[in-house]
C-alpha cells in the first residue's frame, strides 16, 4: 500500500504537461496576492471615471487625479481616496476588459483562467507553478474560487472550516465514524524520517531515468508534508473569516517563504456585488470596504521583511478584479445588470505605475489599445482576461506564447 501511494503521490508532482514546457525560465521572485470579488462589481464607483460618458448612470461622486492615474471619489468611500493618495505611484487601472459572458460561474472562469473551458490553470497556479520547487504551498487558496487544472500539485486550499489545519494537527482522524488511535508528536516525527528516509534509498536504487524521477518527486511531496506540519506552529492555516484575517495569514505565507502565490476574496456579507437593485447604495459600502481591507493589506506588506527585499510590498504584485462589471444603466430596481466589461486594479513592483490603461467608448463598451504603448488605438487589440494573463506571466519573466499563443501582454504596463 505504501508503495502504491508513494507512487501516486510522486505522479502528482511530475514535471509533466503544459506548465514546464511554457513555464520554463521563470524565477525573478515576484509573489502575488490576487484579491476576488465575487459577483460582479461596478467599476463606474471607483476605477472608471466616466462622468462625462451620458450612457452612464454615475452616483453623486467626482474625478480625482494623482498624476495620470484617475478614480472616482466620493464622501462615503473615504478609504478609496486614502489608498491611491499612500499607492499610486504603484497602481494601474485597467478599464474596458473584456468577459465575453454574463453567467457568474462561466465569467469566473474566464477571468481566472481567460478561457471558458474550465481546463486551463489559473494564473496564480501557472505563475505559482513555475518556481514551485522553491514553496512549500506554491498556490495558497485562502477563499473563493481556484481552477488548479493539471497542476493541482501546487495548489492548497485551507478550506472554509479550517481542513488544511485540521488535517495538519491530525484533528482530522474524528470526523469519521471510524475511531482512529493518535500518535504523539515524536512518534509521528519518527515515522516521517522513516519514510522519507526509505523513500531517499529507493530514489537512489533507482534503475531508470523514470523510476528515479517518480522516487525523486515522491521525496520532494513528503519534504514539503513534513515542512508544512512544522509551519502549523507558527501559522494559522485556518484563513479565517473576515478580509483582515485573510491578509494576515496571505502576508505571513509569503513572508514566511512558504507560498509564491496567495488568493482571497472580499464579499462583503450579505448579497455582496451582485447588486441587480439598490446599486448605487450597496456598491459604495463594498467599495469602502474593499478599499479599507486593501490599506490594511499593503499596509501588513509594507512592514513584513520580504525574501529577496527589504519588504514584501518591494516584491509582491497585487492584483484584484471580479468576474464582470454591470450595465451602465440603472434597472427598474435601481440596481444595474451584468455586463462582459469590467476593469482591474494591479499594484506593485515591475509596473508602470500611476496610470490608466484602456478604457470605454460612448456605449461603455471597452475600447482597443496598443499593447506595447498601452494607449487607445482604433486599430489595437481588445483588453481581455487573456491579456492579463499574458501580462502576468511576462511580468514573472515567464513566458507566455504555448499557453496563450497569439496573445500580446502589454508591455506597455512593464517597467
Amino acid at each position: 500500500m505504501l508503495q502504491r501511494t508513494a507512487a501516486l503521490v510522486a505522479a502528482m508532482g511530475l514535471p509533466l504537461g503544459l506548465h514546464r514546457r511554457a513555464l520554463a525560465g521563470s524565477g525573478n521572485g515576484l509573489r502575488f496576492v490576487f484579491v476576488f470579488a465575487p459577483g460582479g462589481w461596478d467599476p463606474t464607483r471607483v476605477l472608471a471615471a466616466e462622468r462625462d460618458n451620458a450612457s452612464v448612470a454615475m452616483d453623486s461622486s467626482e474625478q480625482s487625479t494623482y498624476g495620470d492615474l484617475r478614480h472616482v471619489s466620493h464622501p462615503a468611500r473615504p478609504s478609496v481616496d486614502a489608498f491611491f493618495a499612500a499607492h499610486h505611484e504603484r497602481s494601474v487601472i485597467l478599464n474596458g476588459v473584456l468577459v465575453p459572458a454574463i453567467a457568474h460561474e462561466l465569467c469566473t472562469v474566464i477571468a481566472l483562467t481567460g478561457s471558458a473551458s474550465g481546463e486551463r490553470p489559473d494564473w496564480a497556479a501557472q505563475l505559482a507553478d513555475a518556481e514551485r520547487e522553491q514553496y512549500t504551498v506554491p498556490h495558497l487558496v485562502l477563499d473563493g474560487p481556484s481552477f488548479a487544472g493539471e497542476l493541482g500539485a501546487s495548489v492548497a486550499r485551507v478550506g472554509t472550516n479550517g481542513q488544511l489545519e485540521a488535517l495538519l494537527s491530525g484533528d482530522a482522524v474524528h470526523y469519521g465514524q471510524t475511531q482512529v488511535g493518535e500518535l504523539l508528536p515524536p512518534s509521528e516525527s519518527m515515522i516521517d524520517r522513516y519514510l522519507l528516509r526509505r523513500s531517499k534509498a529507493r530514489r537512489d536504487g533507482s534503475r531508470s531515468s523514470l523510476e528515479r524521477q517518480l522516487h525523486e518527486a515522491n521525496v520532494r511531496a513528503l519534504q514539503k508534508a513534513i515542512d508544512l506540519k512544522k509551519r502549523r506552529y507558527v501559522m494559522d492555516f485556518s484563513g479565517g473569516t473576515s478580509f483582515a484575517d485573510q491578509a494576515s495569514v496571505a502576508t505571513q505565507a509569503l513572508g514566511e517563504g512558504l507560498s509564491r502565490c496567495v488568493s482571497l476574496t472580499y464579499t462583503g456579507g450579505g448579497l455582496g456585488w451582485d447588486t441587480h437593485s439598490n446599486n448605487d447604495a450597496d456598491q459604495s459600502v463594498l467599495w469602502e470596504g474593499l478599499f479599507s481591507g486593501l490599506g490594511e493589506l499593503m499596509q501588513l506588506l509594507s512592514i513584513t521583511p520580504g525574501n529577496h527585499q527589504p519588504t514584501l510590498a518591494a516584491e509582491t504584485v497585487v492584483v484584484v478584479m471580479s468576474e464582470m462589471g454591470r450595465t451602465p444603466q440603472l434597472n427598474a430596481f435601481a440596481g444595474k445588470d451584468h455586463w462582459p466589461y469590467t476593469s482591474v486594479l494591479m499594484v506593485g513592483p515591475g509596473l508602470v505605475g500611476g496610470q490608466v490603461m484602456g478604457g470605454f467608448d460612448a456605449l461603455y463598451y471597452g475600447k482597443l489599445i496598443d499593447p506595447s504603448s498601452g494607449q487607445i488605438d482604433e486599430g489595437g487589440q481588445p483588453l481581455s482576461m487573456e491579456t492579463l494573463g499574458a501580462t502576468l506571466l511576462t511580468l514573472a519573466d515567464i513566458d507566455p506564447g504555448e499557453v496563450l499563443p497569439g496573445v500580446a501582454a502589454l508591455t506597455g504596463l512593464l517597467a
